[in-house]
């Protein structure tokens, strides 16, 4: 291949390249609606595990912290599906187990450590559309615990 039609070829490459990862960040409009509470498999309370919230054609994601409180800021208005995925979570979990396998955090201070343990809950919650798990989201803070019933 001449040198003439190489260049040719990587300019057209550049060109394509340039407008298809072209800035197209779009952001979500700021809904003021921040979803909160506690998420429990049985009588347990999760500590690791994303929670996915979708209504609206938006999606607002969070996460569970060792403390068994999850929170999800500008979540969509009106009614929502939420999806807990703790598959996704298990790295966070190990990663925290090789760093000493208790949290001693903020939320620890005077009590001692909290143990950590890694529950993970059946896949077909992780898909908001087929969880079940729903409930309305207005501005301002929501809390809503959600409560999965063990198998």
């Amino acid at each position: 291949m001449s040198k003439s039609i190489w260049s040719l070829l990587m300019l057209i490459v550049a060109a394509c390249l340039t407008s298809c990862l072209g800035q197209r960040e779009t952001r979500l409009p700021e809904t003021g609606a921040t979803l909160e509470g506690i998420v429990q498999y049985g009588n347990e309370k999760l500590q690791f595990a994303m929670i996915h919230v979708v209504g609206n054609g938006q999606v607002a994601i969070g996460r569970i912290g060792e403390d068994g409180r999850y929170k999800v800021e500008n979540c969509p208005l009106g009614e929502v599906k939420i999806g807990i995925n703790t598959k996704g979570a298990f790295g966070e979990y190990q990663s925290k187990v090789l760093q000493g396998g208790a949290y001693k955090g903020p939320e620890a201070k005077g009590r001692g450590a909290v143990a950590l343990k890694f529950i993970d809950v059946p896949e077909r919650y992780a898909d908001p559309d087929k969880s079940g798990i729903t409930t309305t989201v207005t501005v301002g803070v929501n809390t809503f615990d959600i409560i999965i019933p063990a198998r």
